[in-house]
C-alpha cells in the first residue's frame, strides 16, 4: 500500500475543500445556534431541558429515517449526474421528494396520536412529560417543510451544489434563534412562552426554511425541476432499481437511530438529571458533527459522481483520499470539543452533578471524534458504491448486535454512573472501525450503478 495515495494531491484538496467548506460551515453556524438554542432553554431548568431533549430524540428518528428512505434516490442521482444522464437524474429527485413527504406523514400521525406514549418511554415525570407534549404538538406542524427541505438540500448536494443551502441555512437559522429568544423570555412585549415558544420558533423556522428552498429550486437553479404534474411521472425501473438498493439503507438508517434512542432511554434509568445531562452532552458534541454532512457529499461527488463515470480507479483513490484527510480534521475538531467542555457548562441553570456528567461525557466524546469519523467516512464511501449489505453490518447490525446490548446490560445488571456507562458504550467503536475496514478493503463498493443498475450488492 502506498502511502501517497492516502494524501492526495493540491487539485484534489482545492476541490474538496470549494465543495466542502460552505458545508462545514452550515453544520458549524447550525451546531453553534443549537447550542445558544439549547441554552436558552436550559435557563428553565432540568426539566424543561429533559423535555426538549426527550421531543429532539424522537425527531431525530425522523432525521435519520428520512436520510435512509432517500438513500437509494441519492446514491443514483449522484452517479446518474456522473454519468451525465438528465432524465433519470430527474426521475430519482422526484422519487426523493416523494419519499420525504411519506416519512412526513408517518412522523406526524405518531406524533399526533402515540406522543403520550412515545414520550412515557423516556420518563414518568409528570412536569417533563406534559412539556414534552406541549412541544411535540407544536412542532408536528413542521414535519411537511421538513420533508421538503431535507429533499431539496440533499439532492442538491450530490451534485456539488452547496452555497444556496448554506444561506438559506444561516437566514432560518438567525430567524429561529431571534424567534427562540422573544418567545421563550417574553422580550418586546410579548408574553414568555417557555418551552411553547421555542416549539413556535422551531416551526416558523422549518417554514421559512422549506419556501426559501422551494424558492431557490424554482427560480435560480437548472438541474432540477419540480413540476407538480410529472411528480410520479417516474418509470418502472427507475422506481425499482432505488427501492431495492434504498429499502435496506432506510431499515439501516431507522434501526440506527432507533438504537440511539435505546441509548437515551437506557441513560434515562438513571434519572431526570441524567436525561438533562445527555441532552447537554449531545448538544455540545454536535460540533463533533460539524464534518458529516460534508463527508457524505464529498462521498457522493468524489466517488459516486467517479463510479457514474465509470472511472473506477481514480473513485478508489479519491475514497482513501476522504478517510485521510477527514480523519486528520477530526483530530482539530476533537481538541476543539475537549477545549469547550470547560467553559460551556457554566452557562446551564442546572445542577452541579448534570454538570459534571455532562463535561466528562463531553471530553469522551472528544478523544473519539477520529474514530466516529473513520467510521462515517467508511460508510459514505461504501454507500456510494450501492454495497447496502456492507452498510448495514457496519452500521445499525454492529449496534444492535454489540452497542445496544451493552447499554442495556449495564443499566439494568449494574449501578454504575452514567459517566461509566457512557465510556463503556462509546468504547465499542473500536471493534466497529476494525470491521469498517475489512468491509472497505474488500472493494465489493466499487460499481458503476448507472450503466449497470442490476449490479447491487445484496
Amino acid at each position: 500500500m502506498k502511502i501517497k495515495q492516502w494524501l492526495g494531491d493540491a487539485a484534489f484538496y482545492q476541490r474538496l475543500f470549494a465543495l466542502s467548506v460552505p458545508l462545514v460551515l452550515q453544520q458549524l453556524i447550525t451546531a453553534s445556534i443549537q447550542i445558544v438554542d439549547n441554552v436558552m432553554v436550559g435557563q428553565l431548568g432540568e426539566t424543561a431541558i429533559g423535555a426538549v431533549g426527550v421531543v429532539n430524540q424522537l425527531f431525530f428518528v425522523v432525521i435519520i429515517s428520512s436520510f435512509g428512505v432517500m438513500s437509494g434516490s441519492t446514491i443514483y442521482m449522484a452517479q446518474y449526474f456522473g454519468a451525465k444522464n438528465k432524465d433519470k437524474l430527474q426521475q430519482t429527485f422526484h422519487f426523493t421528494i416523494l419519499a420525504a413527504l411519506a416519512v412526513g406523514v408517518v412522523a406526524f400521525v405518531l406524533f399526533s396520536f402515540a406522543d403520550a406514549l412515545l414520550i412515557g418511554v423516556f420518563t414518568q415525570n409528570v412536569e417533563t412529560t406534559a412539556l414534552a407534549q406541549d412541544y411535540i404538538a407544536i412542532i408536528r406542524f413542521g414535519l411537511f417543510a421538513f420533508a421538503v427541505s431535507i429533499a431539496i438540500s440533499s439532492s442538491l448536494r450530490v451534485v456539488g451544489i452547496t452555497k444556496p443551502i448554506l444561506w438559506i441555512s444561516v437566514i432560518t437559522i438567525i430567524l429561529n434563534t431571534i424567534l427562540n429568544a422573544i418567545l421563550i423570555f417574553g422580550l418586546f412585549g410579548v408574553p414568555a412562552f417557555g418551552v411553547v415558544g421555542a416549539a413556535i420558533a422551531t416551526l416558523i423556522a422549518r417554514v421559512v426554511e422549506a419556501l426559501l428552498s422551494l424558492w431557490y429550486l424554482m427560480k435560480r437553479q437548472t438541474i432540477f425541476k419540480l413540476q407538480l404534474r410529472k411528480l410520479l411521472q417516474i418509470e418502472f425501473s427507475v422506481a425499482k432499481a432505488v427501492v431495492i438498493i434504498g429499502l435496506p439503507l432506510l431499515l439501516n438508517e431507522f434501526l440506527w437511530s432507533m438504537g440511539q434512542t435505546t441509548y437515551l432511554y437506557a441513560y434515562s434509568t438513571r434519572g431526570d438529571s441524567a436525561l438533562a445531562a445527555m441532552n447537554v452532552t449531545n448538544t455540545i458534541s454536535q460540533i463533533t458533527f460539524v464534518m458529516f454532512q460534508a463527508i457524505g457529499t464529498a462521498a457522493a461527488v468524489f466517488v459516486g459522481n467517479k463510479l457514474g463515470e465509470n472511472s473506477l480507479e481514480e473513485a478508489e483513490l479519491n475514497a482513501k483520499r476522504l478517510i485521510f484527510i477527514a480523519t486528520m480534521i477530526a483530530v482539530i475538531v476533537g481538541l476543539i470539543q475537549f477545549g469547550l467542555s470547560f467553559y460551556v457548562l457554566d452557562l446551564y441553570s442546572v445542577s452541579e452533578v448534570t454538570k459534571q456528567a455532562a463535561q466528562f461525557n463531553i471530553r469522551v466524546n472528544s478523544l473519539f471524534v477520529p474514530l466516529y469519523t473513520m467510521n462515517v467516512t467508511i460508510f459514505f464511501i461504501i454507500r456510494s458504491g450501492g454495497d447496502t449489505v456492507s452498510t448495514f453490518l457496519m452500521d445499525s447490525g454492529f449496534m444492535w448486535v454489540v452497542a445496544v446490548p451493552v447499554a442495556l446490560a449495564l443499566a439494568f445488571f449494574t449501578t454504575l454512573p452514567i459517566t461509566i456507562m457512557f465510556l463503556l458504550i462509546q468504547g465499542t467503536e473500536f471493534l466497529k472501525v476494525a470491521f469498517a475496514f475489512n468491509r472497505f478493503f474488500q472493494r465489493r463498493w466499487i460499481k458503476n450503478l448507472a450503466s449497470t443498475p442490476d449490479a447491487l450488492t445484496l
